[in-house]
């Protein structure tokens, strides 16, 4: 079991403080009933599972499972600060082979995993686990489209092909980095029935709070590191300089500057669920 959290820790973190009250707002939508059972998996941090644990009453429960020491740590500290009626527990375990019994839970929540994970197999065990009449929730993104910004032109018109390309040379595959381009076809195959897509846009417009701009300095480093190699020297040095905060004309600074964030979330429910 890792003992340490992923690379992307920081700037996940940044992302659910940037987007809180968004990313609140779907997990308060969820289909839950007050006495169900909800399972977060993995759960990182504990962010969302200590959102969810709220919407539990006295019969409830939430279990949160991830294979990181560290987060398992992290996560029981969270849900140890959020008051509720309902039972959390946070195991250490494999996504792969979840140790719980075939339906037993009446929501499984997953969010931007499958990028580290095996969808296909992570997939098959959320359709296992939950109930004939609950629904599996995976909160994904398409790194093509994730964050829109108002690149200049000819650098925008670059960025799609050193996204393809970045891709290709860090995964072999070239929509690795954008899960929602199959899932649809991963749910069908492992017997969900419903398949519902909600896309959460997120806007936020100059000038940025420190929040948002404290995400879009972890968002500009990882995207760097996937398209900077693709793109000729000319646009990196257009890059570099529109990501520049000490730069007067980047994007921080820009009046018409505008961050939309896309998101899809998937809301599935097996066959024998009903619609």
């Amino acid at each position: 079991m890792a003992a340490s959290t992923p690379d992307y820790d920081q700037y996940q973190s940044a992302f659910h403080s940037a987007f809180r009250a968004e990313l609140y707002s779907v997990l308060d939508g969820l289909p839950l009933p007050a006495d169900g059972r909800v399972l977060d998996v993995p759960c990182g941090n504990g962010f969302y599972s200590a959102r969810l644990a709220t919407r539990l009453g006295a019969g409830g429960r939430l279990i949160a499972v991830d294979a990181s020491e560290e987060y398992v740590a992290q996560a029981r500290a969270a849900l140890a600060d959020t008051s509720g009626p309902g039972a959390t527990e946070v195991v250490a375990g494999n996504a792969y082979e979840l140790p719980y019994g075939d339906q037993s839970f009446d929501l499984v929540w997953c969010a931007q995993s499958l990028i580290s994970l095996e969808p296909e197999r992570v997939v098959r065990e959320m359709r296992r686990v939950v109930r004939a009449d609950g629904t599996v929730a995976i909160l994904e993104v398409d790194q093509f489209h994730h964050v829109l910004l108002p690149w200049p032109a000819e650098l925008e018109a670059a960025l799609a092909s050193a996204v393809l390309k970045g891709s290709v040379r860090q995964y072999g595959d070239g929509v690795k980095t954008s899960p929602t381009r199959h899932l649809r076809r991963v749910l069908k195959e492992n017997d969900f029935g419903t398949i519902r897509r909600v896309t959460v846009a997120i806007d936020r417009a100059a000038p940025f709070d420190a929040a948002t701009t404290e995400f879009l300095d972890h968002h500009f480093e990882n995207f760097r590191s996937i398209v900077h190699p693709h793109l000729t020297p000319s646009l990196r040095k257009v890059y570099d300089r529109v990501t520049d905060p000490a730069e007067s004309d980047s994007l921080y600074h820009r009046p018409e500057s505008e961050l939309v964030c896309i998101n899809a979330v998937y809301l599935a429910r097996p066959h024998s669920g009903g619609s």
